[in-house]
């Protein structure tokens, strides 16, 4: 019978083998452990200095493996939407009772939702059938704050100080801080020509295609071609640039905000 520790291993084992496998230039996971413990490969031998893997590509290979493995924690986001729900207000199911028109057509019933307000205006509302002085509207009010930020900071701490996200973490930490390839191509190409004298050509990966060379594999080409035309790298290269630039573009705009802020802060000081 499996235990939770040899899923996770396996996941980490499936995630090394094709980290490696796309890794430039590839390699097999499962002979370099082999060569490694016939002592081929040496105790301090980095191995990974000898194939590349964008940081890109390292991200999407293991996430995919997280996900498949169940590994994934969804604690903060799910604790996060309460969160939400109690701030903001949501929805909750109601059910619609069926209709008799005068004319005698039966509308039947179903089920719809409806608003649901915010914590704190229950908290007023209750706040309310106690209170009737109104006079004491501002008190009122004050109250409800008082106890919903009491609520929020509960959910807070809870969400804080439970960890279930120990698993995804420890699982993070081994497969970048183990023997993953490279996020380096300057190191790998200077590793091969120092030990090899062999100039490696390394291809930059669209991060935008991962998901669908991984879904059509060997008819992945075949299939690019028919959808966007013999020139679809070209295209495909073409968006992946020009979404870089836009990030690139908006973190140079936070930045140069960011420093305005902190100027005009030391000039009041000043004044």
């Amino acid at each position: 019978m499996l235990d939770r520790r040899e899923i996770i291993q396996r996941a980490h084992d499936d995630c090394m083998r094709e980290m490696y496998a796309k890794s430039q230039p590839e390699a097999d996971y499962d002979n370099l452990i082999q060569e490694y413990k016939e002592g081929k490969i040496g105790k301090d031998e980095r191995i990974y200095d000898r194939h590349y893997l964008s940081q890109e590509e390292f991200l999407y290979i293991r996430d995919k493996y997280k996900k498949a493995y169940g590994i994934e924690s969804h604690w903060k986001e799910d604790i996060e939407i309460l969160e939400d729900y109690l701030n903001n207000g949501g929805y909750k199911d109601k059910y619609i009772p069926e209709k008799k028109d005068p004319d005698g057509f039966v509308h039947p019933g179903y089920r719809s939702h409806e608003d649901v307000p915010p914590l704190k205006e229950h908290i007023r509302q209750i706040i309310d059938n106690y209170f009737e002085n109104k006079e004491l509207n501002q008190t009122r009010q004050e109250l409800a704050e008082d106890i919903t930020n009491k609520v929020m900071e509960l959910i807070s701490t809870c969400k804080n100080y439970y960890k279930f996200d120990c698993e995804e973490s420890s699982f993070d930490c081994n497969i970048a801080l183990g023997a993953s390839p490279s996020s380096s191509a300057k190191n790998v190409k200077e590793w091969w020509k120092e030990n090899y004298n062999v100039d490696i050509e390394i291809e930059e990966r669209n991060p935008l295609l991962f998901w669908e060379q991984d879904y059509y594999d060997d008819e992945f080409e075949e299939i690019m071609e028919d959808e966007d035309g013999p020139d679809w790298k070209e295209k495909w290269d073409k968006k992946w640039k020009d979404q870089v630039a836009k990030q690139k573009a908006e973190h140079e705009k936070k930045l140069e905000e960011l420093k305005k802020q902190i100027e005009k802060e030391e000039n009041e000081k000043k004044d």
